[in-house]
């Protein structure tokens, strides 16, 4: 997993203004009508089913289910938000 410097300062920011010591970022799956979807959420730690990974300062809880998924991913922003690159997504469902 990777991130955009862009991305990170914007991360920071969130995060800075969330002001709560060891809060990091959320990485998790919720399952919609169109298939798997991967969400990012302010978390005040990680817990018991989730690897924390370090990139430049920054804590990444990511569920253990999807940490083949995210390997190659690089997080970006942009003015529509934040984006998972190179997600290999399985498409299900009715969308």
């Amino acid at each position: 997993m990777q991130i955009t410097a862009q991305a990170h300062a914007e991360l920071k920011k969130v995060l800075d203004g969330y002001n709560r010591q060891g809060a990091g970022i959320h990485i998790f799956s919720t399952h919609e009508c169109c298939g798997p979807s991967i969400q990012m959420d302010i978390a005040n730690q990680a817990v018991m089913n989730e690897t924390v990974i370090s990139l430049e300062g920054i804590e990444f809880y990511v569920t253990n289910d999807l940490l083949a998924k995210v390997e190659e991913v690089t997080i970006e922003f942009s003015s529509n938000g934040f984006r998972l690159a190179g997600l290999n997504k399985t498409s299900s469902g009715c969308c």
